[in-house]
């Protein structure tokens, strides 16, 4: 018996029973465009959230983490949000979002959590939190609940029950990833290709600022706030549009005269390049054009620091001495405000590079970061019975 089966004894007398895992995600481009109707390119990757479960004889859910002392549990029939059970909140959140949806629990459960995935991060540790709990309880219950099931019932979660004004694009990053290819995704319609994500020996790396945030006590809702007083008062104007992402790059010389506010065009500029710039890399990485990648994340980054200001110190020097110490590319993923950026590496000097950057992102911070080449992977799944 491992550590955490020992955990779990020690927490709920019994022996644990099945073992899941969920990966977490990295957004190659299309920032802060999924709940504008934009197109996003996220991919699944080797960072995990992990749980230990086994049947109760009652109607308790009850969850355990290894980062958190104590243990939560509530009754299936009482799981209304109350803010004192703080993370446990989106695990029970998705019991009540099943149940509301009509689905039955006739039992509950014990389950322990465990994970790499950075708390607050930006590599959507709460989504592959929600996509594993969702996983979980489709397979224990035979809900038999589709992938694209899991990503809408757990985007329900966090909207309504939670109370984050997200789009769709991480849950279904996570529930949907594929190893070794990227989620080509329309976040207006919900559909999808998968895009294969092959670039030699150039391989992805994690920039963890260290600086974490929670989203719903950052600047998070007031974008999308901005973006809907913008969208109401261009719909004026374009009758025909449902989302920001509607709305081409031609257009922004006459979008700036309607909206008559700098702030709101920035953001609104923001949302329609960005867009631009997903269709963009798409193709390049179709015929392994590197300078054209380097370009477009090099905007994309730009265009979250200047026309949608979500990057702020830490996000800006990682991203620079990326580059200083031999990346091709570098931009904050997420959704900003602290958290983690990508890089785009060589793997043959990826040691110096992550001493390099690490090293003088310390100096101008004080903070030492964390630096790691991660996998494409693929997402939730039942790792073994105990």
């Amino acid at each position: 018996m491992n550590k955490l089966e020992t955990l779990f004894k020690e927490t709920y007398k019994v022996n644990p029973e099945f073992e899941y895992s969920a990966p977490s995600r990295i957004n190659l481009i299309g920032e802060h465009i999924d709940y504008n109707g934009g197109m996003v390119l996220p991919a699944a990757i080797s960072r995990y959230i992990k749980a230990l479960v086994s049947k109760r004889n009652d109607n308790k859910i009850c969850f355990k983490s290894t980062a958190f002392e104590g243990v939560l549990e509530r009754n299936l029939d009482d799981l209304k949000y109350d803010a004192k059970y703080d993370w446990a909140n989106y695990g029970f959140g998705i019991f009540q979002t099943l149940q509301d949806d009509g689905y039955k629990f006739k039992f509950g459960l014990n389950i322990l959590i465990t994970s790499n995935i950075p708390l607050g991060s930006g590599l959507s540790s709460s989504a592959a939190f929600l996509d594993l709990i969702c996983f979980i309880a489709s397979d224990i219950y035979n809900l038999n609940l589709t992938k694209d099931d899991i990503v809408k019932e757990s985007v329900k979660t966090e909207n309504v029950y939670c109370g984050l004004k997200c789009g769709i694009m991480d849950e279904a990053a996570i529930a949907l990833g594929e190893e070794n290819k990227c989620l080509y995704l329309n976040c207006n319609n919900f559909t999808y290709k998968k895009i294969n994500l092959d670039l030699g020996n150039y391989k992805f790396v994690v920039l963890q600022t260290n600086k974490p945030r929670k989203l719903t006590e950052s600047k998070y809702n007031e974008r999308v706030d901005e973006c809907n007083k913008a969208l109401n008062i261009l719909k004026n104007h374009y009758p025909s549009i449902n989302n920001l992402c509607d709305l081409k790059p031609e257009m922004l010389n006459d979008i700036e005269k309607y909206l008559n506010d700098q702030i709101l065009f920035k953001r609104v500029r923001h949302c329609i390049t960005e867009n631009d710039r997903v269709y963009q890399f798409v193709e390049a990485l179709k015929i392994k054009d590197l300078n054209k990648i380097s370009s477009l994340l090099k905007s994309s980054h730009d265009s979250l620091k200047n026309d949608y200001e979500v990057t702020g110190l830490h996000l800006d020097t990682i991203t620079e001495e990326a580059i200083k110490a031999g990346a091709i590319a570098s931009r904050m993923t997420g959704a900003g405000f602290g958290g983690c950026a990508i890089a785009l590496v060589d793997e043959k000097i990826f040691d110096d590079f992550a001493n390099k950057t690490s090293k003088a992102y310390e100096q101008k911070t004080g903070i030492t970061p964390a630096i790691y080449m991660v996998d494409i992977v693929s997402g939730p799944k039942f790792e073994r019975k105990l």
